[in-house]
């Protein structure tokens, strides 16, 4: 896994695993790779997947939100960072919630 030979060739680097299923990566990857993040297709998330991650320590990203209802969802959900194409719809949702 490439993420492995990051973690072996700077054990300091801040990593952002992205995941494409609700199954967790398994615990032995986790502890292999140590990310600080892991990266979700926005369909994915909701606050309880968030809420669980954020437990173990880990901050989520959601990637590629492209409309303001997704945005403002994720958002609602606590995710710590929104991958998208429409940086104008994602200052505008931003500026609406006072953020």
């Amino acid at each position: 896994n490439t993420m492995l030979a990051v973690r072996a060739a700077d054990p300091a680097a801040e990593i952002a695993l992205t995941w494409t299923t609700l199954s967790p990566p398994r615990r032995v990857l986790l502890d292999a790779v140590a990310p600080a993040w892991l990266n979700y297709r926005f369909g994915l998330v909701d606050r309880g997947l968030v809420e669980a991650l954020h437990r173990d320590g880990l901050r989520v990203s959601a990637w590629t939100a492209d409309t303001k209802r997704t945005m403002r969802r994720l958002a609602a959900a606590g995710v710590d960072a929104i991958t998208t194409n429409r940086i104008d719809a994602l200052a505008a949702v931003r500026a609406a919630a006072g953020r």
